[in-house]
């Protein structure tokens, strides 16, 4: 028998390519703007094409974007560096926070510490009266 080399497209080598871009092809449908599968079917008229926006959200919302988009760089303002003065303010204030802070955390641990309370004991009360009996159906 004659050697012969392997066929370059075998039936699971098909199979795997097949998969791959049925894959791709559902991952495609995902792709926000660009979305080769909803574009087939408003082609075929089988799908729903763009709807505009509601009422609402095109009164609600500028069209000036009040955030900065991943990949943007913003725009640079003018900020001037603090005095010293203010420095000092801030690092005072921030000191006094954190001594609040530890004073708190020192009186939790201190509580913790602590032996539980003494149960309180509540007397009875007096039976004033007999218990009535329920009443029966008849």
């Amino acid at each position: 028998m004659p050697f012969m080399p392997p066929p370059v497209f075998d039936r699971m080598s098909l199979g795997r390519g097949i998969l791959a871009l049925a894959a791709l092809g559902m991952l495609a449908g995902c792709a926000g703007d660009l979305n080769p599968v909803r574009d087939v079917f408003v082609a075929t008229g089988v799908g729903e094409g763009r709807r505009d926006a509601p009422q609402f959200i095109e009164e609600t919302r500028s069209g000036e974007l009040r955030y900065v988009p991943i990949g943007l760089v913003p725009p640079e303002r003018a900020t001037d560096p603090k005095t010293q003065e203010e420095r000092d303010e801030m690092e005072d204030e921030l000191r006094r926070i954190a001594d609040r802070n530890e004073q708190r955390a020192l009186q939790t641990r201190r509580m913790t510490l602590l032996p539980d309370p003494e149960p309180v004991i509540v007397t009875p009360a007096p039976d004033l009266s007999p218990t009535p009996e329920p009443a029966r159906p008849q």
